[in-house]
């Protein structure tokens, strides 16, 4: 039995003694006062914030294992829950051991905003030095009433208060009221709560109800209407292990490509070079029937020199054209006209 929680194990991974020297300048929060220490991280008070130094315990109820990570929700078997996002190096290093019924020992995990004013906030662990899996529980039982028929309760309780969850005592109370006549004409009710043990000043005990938390849902139904937090290096999760992933971009069902450049082909205004730009189609010149030189010169061209083989072509161009007129020049006349 664990000294701290009085959790019994039926299998134990890590001794006492290294538990302890593991907790050392830590302060340990049980897991009922859990919520409200980690609800003055996130409060708008002005005060000094709590210390981070600080370590809990609980047992797996639910487990939702994915390829990175995994979310779980431990509990002191009391009524408290608490959800823990566990990634990084923690995952990787006990993710054989982590499974329903471990009793995991978190040291100062990291606690995440709650969604809304209101809710549950969130631990988060990613490092070995955070987390380890002290041992399995002996008292953690999975309920023994049916949902549906041949579909069973997904609730775990402890063995030691019964074989049957909260809800299925309710309804097995329900449905004694209603067959019997003197408890369901009067105004007897069924409620369901944890007692808390005060000691007085004067040395004398009392015991209190101690009140659910309404931001604490009990059920696997409830679970599902999907609180999400917001974990770094993965994005948004709910406390089923669901990722929010954004959606992809949808294309356009414009035009295709090819399409525009065959309709811009041999048209070279401003609004066309406009579309070519915007669709990324590459501008092809113009042919111009005078030379590059000549563009220049009317100021329509780029100003850029000619090239060695333009200047090689214009030159051989100009010789042509002056073998052309000397050969004519030479040509003799004919002195007589045929009729």
């Amino acid at each position: 039995m664990d000294c701290r929680t009085g959790f019994r194990l039926k299998r134990r991974l890590v001794s006492e003694a290294n538990c302890q020297k593991g907790l050392q300048n830590v302060r340990f929060i049980p897991l009922s006062r859990v919520h409200p220490y980690i609800a003055e991280f996130h409060t708008i008070k002005v005060g000094i914030k709590p210390s981070k130094d600080w370590a809990t315990t609980g047992v797996i109820d639910q487990y939702f294992p994915q390829d990175s990570f995994c979310v779980v929700r431990i509990t002191d078997l009391r009524g408290e829950y608490v959800h823990v996002y566990i990634t990084g190096k923690a995952y990787k290093q006990y993710e054989r051991a982590i499974g329903m019924g471990s009793i995991l020992v978190l040291k100062r995990p990291e606690s995440l905003c709650p969604p809304d004013t209101g809710k549950a906030a969130a631990l988060h662990v990613d490092q070995v030095q955070q987390m380890w899996v002290m041992g399995q529980s002996l008292d953690l039982k999975q309920c023994q009433g049916y949902t549906k028929k041949e579909q069973r309760c997904q609730e775990w309780i402890d063995i030691r208060q019964g074989e049957y969850c909260n809800e299925h005592l309710m309804k097995i109370c329900s449905y004694s009221k209603n067959g019997r006549m003197e408890l369901a004409s009067g105004d007897t009710g069924f409620d369901i709560r944890w007692t808390t043990v005060i000691k007085k000043s004067d040395g004398s005990i009392s015991y209190q109800a101690m009140k659910k938390p309404e931001q604490v849902q009990s059920s696997t139904q409830n679970a599902k209407k999907a609180l999400a937090y917001y974990v770094k290096g993965i994005g948004l999760v709910t406390v089923t292990g669901e990722q929010f992933k954004k959606k992809p971009k949808k294309e356009s069902d414009g035009m295709d490509k090819t399409a525009i450049e065959q309709i811009l082909k041999g048209r070279y205004d401003p609004g066309a070079q406009m579309i070519r730009k915007l669709k990324g189609i590459k501008e092809e010149e113009p042919e111009h029937l005078l030379s590059k030189e000549a563009l220049v010169k009317m100021g329509i061209g780029n100003g850029a020199p000619l090239t060695k083989e333009e200047e090689e072509k214009k030159k051989r161009t100009f010789d042509e054209l002056k073998n052309a007129t000397k050969r004519q020049e030479t040509k003799k006349k004919p002195r007589y006209i045929e009729l």
